[in-house]
């Protein structure tokens, strides 16, 4: 890991090289720099992007302090105990154990994806083949060449107006399977703050990233 100055503070950054055209920067919800770049010499372009390094930094940082709130599941954080049952009560969370609350979160999501997709493809005029809730590292969901939808099932953490954003712009691709002007327009037509909730899906990630038991469930 290497580290740089910015504005006073020392941030790490891990470094790949790779042969592409532009250096490309990612912050991890850990709260460190993951960049892409053909060359070592990275940092005067870290200086130039500071601005923009320290705001999403900061953005980490609250994400993780809301992590540390409770267990979030759609949009609330509850209090976690340890159980025989697994059951959701208003603001607890009774678990017996790992698999049994997985199951249960997963039985939730697909309700309320469900609702949504009936809802939604009546708006985008086309249904998907077939629809997974799995554990994804990565992203919040996926459309396949086939219509098929895949989801993660960490989508369970978010408030409701987030993941009905998440599924509608993964139904989109049913029509256009790239991010195109025209892919975003049959989005706008549903979700015309995209943009807004694009940006608070980048918060709730590393909350999910950083919450304790969310990171046992992802198999963090």
């Amino acid at each position: 890991m290497h580290e740089v100055e910015i504005d006073g503070k020392k941030i790490k950054y891990e470094l790949i090289l790779r042969p592409v055209r532009y250096m490309r920067i990612y912050v991890h919800p850990e709260g460190y720099l993951r960049i892409v770049s053909p060359t070592q010499n990275v940092k005067p372009i870290l200086k130039s992007k500071e601005h923009w390094i320290l705001k999403n930094l900061e953005k980490v940082e609250r994400g993780k302090t809301l992590a540390s709130r409770g267990f979030p599941l759609f949009g609330r954080f509850y209090e976690v105990r340890e159980c025989r049952k697994t059951e959701i009560f208003n603001d607890v969370i009774c678990v017996s154990n790992l698999e049994s609350l997985k199951r249960k979160i997963k039985r939730e999501l697909k309700k309320k994806i469900d609702k949504i997709i009936e809802k939604r493809t009546e708006e985008i005029g086309k249904k998907p083949n077939k629809m997974f809730i799995r554990v994804q590292k990565n992203k919040w969901g996926s459309c396949s060449s086939k219509g098929n939808l895949s989801l993660n099932i960490a989508l369970a953490a978010l408030p409701e107006e987030l993941l009905d954003y998440v599924v509608t712009h993964e139904l989109a691709h049913l029509l256009e399977l790239n991010h195109s002007k025209h892919f975003w327009k049959l989005v706008a037509k549903i979700h015309p703050d995209y943009k807004k909730k694009r940006d608070e899906l980048k918060l709730w990630w590393v909350i999910v990233n950083n919450n304790e038991l969310w990171k046992k469930i992802l198999g963090g």
